[in-house]
């Protein structure tokens, strides 16, 4: 009922929209957005509450990293795997995962070869239960014990070549740590006389002693062989085999015809009975290994949605306190429009049933800015045509008119940044792509369509007699151009110094998701030094680093190893520093492989966003302005990396994410510089270009600087507020917007004036020469 109830609605939000981008009179606009901002209203209002069990709800999913829980990235061995191999993986791990009353995993293939799984809820310290359900085969086999096997091993003979000696597990968890202590070996025959696909059921139980142990119930046709097997060697030992190691090798007394079988394994806890018995309930046909592991326990997840809309909250007060003040009456229409631009964002979030992750949060404070940059434009070309003594209502229009090429243009390059993200990246990754596209969505619609609304509606039925706004940057006549050799020698400079400081840190520059390796987050009791940290972890090459927690309000020890290092790390400190308390709060693991991937697939999200934009820009304007956005887009991720790595940070997913979104962002201003370039182009053929380029430089650059100033709110607000989980992506976003706001000044202009032809006056001219 629902559902029918968002497609009828949605349906007449699609009419009404066509309706109103034909519609003539000013009457029956106003009546339309009207209408159109009140459908949207209704359907993200039924996707986005929900009432349940006396109360209503929020229908937004939420992503591990905000709710706790585990993800697992499991990669089945070998080559060319089979679509029905992969999907019988898929169907095993369901089945183990459904056996601990999970609720809602998420278990879905990964390309040919991999499998995701992400189990929300879980806890650290039950991680490695899922982990131990996951990577096992669960391979069980019955083979026959060679007669002699005791004296060969006692002689050291050669073992027979049908035979080979495998170990005994006699003792499970006897070696300490949680380690299988294999109490020597027996000599098995090399084919199994039956294998462990015949199992009908597995179940956990108590011998007569009260020891747990595993019983199994074959299926029909399992009983009949297995009563065969007993039958044929009376008086013989028999080894239960299960993944390589012998569990049990009794001696058959009687033939078994009832199709039962236990497997017991001396010291069994409870706990391993009941994971033995689902995993040979649900045995893989292949080897998997575990190659990706993140986890998030849930009280951290509480403080990242926490911090995360405190940050949100903030950012919002800051940037609508500060349009209110600025433009005072116009600034209460923006904030109007805001409003609903973050009502609309969470309900398309919502509707389509999209996964909020903190990255998204980050995507949602983002929008913020961004919604609020096409109104400042709005506003400031109202402006400029109010001080060209139009009337206002004349303004108002001219305003939103001569806005839009600038508004859509700067906010679709930002899209094909974000699509690039969506497309290469990876979860909470996608998870910021996916909200960044519909905040812009969102934004579009609020500051095109609300925002007009509200000036119509106004006027219609309170007839605004003027707009008053400050004006902090006034007619300027800098003379931009005139100092283009001396910002171009800063800016090759910085961008030289920056790739010196990133090939000189070398692979130290690059986090785990890029280098592979586990990283370990420790809380403590008592703090240890840092040397005392590394004289206890000599020889594994970790890097220890104390560091603020999730919430920035304690310290914590985050330590990066070698991958599958981090379990002996967290022992060796344990064990060195037991007044320490060392308590572990989270470990993932990325394999070499997986990292491999990830710095290949950033590369290419990053090389497609450039090349995406560059294509757009240049049939939009033309190849002139493209070259020269690309370069700016280029010095500006060079020279924000290089800083972010100087100050001793590292590349994640996450900081590669906010690089693409300054790729998107920071050709904003350089595209609203464009736009004014080609229009003075337009209308003026005798200006010499340089001047002309001047002049439409110092024509925008009251919005350059209040359009990054707004974001720049949203962003500190992120950065101060948002926790330390998101630190390194506002810090990524903060350097962005400082020297993207730089190069749309200094460097995409005077690029295009020197190595491009631009249009003048219909006619391609040399932009060097004039």
């Amino acid at each position: 009922m629902t559902q029918a109830f968002v497609l009828l609605l949605s349906l007449a939000f699609l009419i009404f929209f066509v309706w109103y981008l034909v519609a003539h009179t000013d009457r029956g606009r106003r009546w339309l957005a009207l209408l159109l901002i009140g459908t949207a209203a209704a359907v993200c209002a039924v996707s986005l509450f929900t009432f349940k069990d006396g109360a209503w709800q929020v229908n937004i999913k939420e992503g591990l990293d905000l709710k706790g829980g585990s993800q697992f990235t499991i990669q089945l061995a070998g080559e060319n795997i089979k679509a029905e191999n992969l999907d019988q993986a898929v169907e095993v791990i369901r089945k183990r995962i459904d056996a601990q009353g999970v609720a809602e995993p998420i278990i879905q293939p990964l390309g040919s070869n991999r499998i995701l799984v992400q189990i929300p809820g879980a806890s650290e310290s039950q991680k490695e239960v899922y982990r131990a359900q996951l990577q096992r085969v669960a391979k069980l086999e019955f083979r026959m014990v060679e007669p002699d096997s005791e004296r060969i091993l006692a002689a050291k003979e050669p073992i027979p070549f049908d035979s080979e000696a495998l170990p005994y597990v006699k003792e499970k968890n006897a070696g300490g740590q949680g380690q299988d202590a294999p109490q020597g070996y027996i000599i098995v025959k090399k084919r199994a006389a039956m294998g462990g696909s015949y199992v009908k059921s597995a179940f956990g139980t108590m011998d007569n002693l009260g020891r747990p142990e595993v019983a199994i119930n074959f299926n029909a046709e399992g009983k009949e062989k297995f009563g065969r097997l007993t039958s044929d060697n009376v008086n013989q030992r028999m080894a239960i085999v299960l993944d390589g190691e012998v569990y049990s090798a009794p001696v058959i007394r009687t033939p078994i015809l009832d199709g039962n079988c236990v497997i017991s394994g001396g010291n069994m806890k409870r706990e391993e009975a009941q994971e033995l018995a689902s995993v040979l309930e649900n045995p893989l046909e292949q080897e998997v290994a575990i190659v990706d592991e993140r986890g998030v326990d849930p009280t951290l997840g509480a403080a990242s949605i926490a911090s995360g809309f405190q940050a949100a909250l903030i950012g919002l007060v800051l940037v609508a306190g500060f349009m209110l003040v600025y433009y005072r009456k116009a600034g209460l229409i923006a904030i109007v429009s805001l409003a609903v631009n973050m009502f609309v964002l969470m309900g398309l979030l919502a509707q389509f049933g999209f996964t909020l992750t903190m990255p998204g949060v980050a995507g949602i404070i983002l929008t913020i800015g961004i919604g609020v940059d096409a109104n400042v434009l709005i506003f400031e070309r109202i402006r400029e045509e109010l001080a060209h003594h139009t009337d206002l209502y004349h303004a108002i229009r001219a305003g939103f008119s001569k806005a839009f090429s600038s508004i859509l243009d700067a906010n679709v390059t930002t899209i094909i940044a974000s699509v690039m993200l969506f497309w290469q990246g990876t979860g909470a990754i996608q998870g910021f792509a996916i909200t960044l596209t519909l905040g812009i969505l969102s934004s579009l619609f609020a500051a095109l369509v609300v925002s007009r609304a509200c000036f119509d509606w106004l006027q219609a039925y309170s007839p605004l007699q003027s707009l008053t706004m400050m004006q902090w940057v006034k007619d300027t006549k800098l003379p931009f151009m005139g100092v283009k050799w001396a910002t171009a020698a800063l800016s090759l400079l910085l961008v030289a110094g920056s790739l010196f400081v990133f090939h000189d840190r070398g692979d130290k520059a690059y986090g785990v998701d890029f280098e592979g390796g586990d990283l370990l987050t420790l809380s403590f009791a008592q703090k240890v030094s840092d040397e005392d940290v590394r004289g206890a972890l000599g020889g594994m090459e970790a890097l220890p680093q104390y560091q603020k927690d999730a919430n920035g309000a304690s310290e914590v020890l985050a330590i990066r190893t070698p991958f599958e290092k981090g379990e002996a790390a967290e022992r060796a400190l344990q064990e060195k520093f037991p007044r320490a308390e060392f308590k572990r709060l989270q470990l993932d693991k990325v394999s070499a492989v997986i990292g491999g991937e990830f710095r290949v697939k950033a590369g290419i999200a990053l090389g497609l966003g450039l090349l995406g934009i560059f294509i757009y820009v240049m049939l939009r304007f033309e190849a002139a302005y493209a070259i020269g956005a690309i370069v700016a887009i280029i010095h500006d991720i060079i020279i924000t990396l290089g800083v972010y790595v100087l100050l001793g940070h590292e590349l994640s997913l996450v900081t590669i994410g906010a690089l693409l979104t300054i790729a998107g962002y920071s050709i904003n201003d350089t595209i609203i510089v464009f736009d004014r370039i080609r229009e003075h182009l337009r209308h003026d053929t005798r200006t010499p270009l340089a001047t002309l380029f001047n002049h439409a430089i110092n024509a925008t650059l009251s919005r350059t600087m209040l359009t990054s100033g707004t974001t720049l709110l949203a962003v500190l607000a992120l950065f101060f507020f948002g926790g330390m989980v998101i630190h390194d992506f506002a810090l990524m976003l903060l350097l962005g917007i400082f020297v993207g706001t730089y190069s749309s000044i200094f460097i995409a202009s005077p690029v295009v004036l020197l190595f491009g032809r631009v249009r003048r006056g219909g006619v391609s001219v040399e932009a060097a020469g004039n």
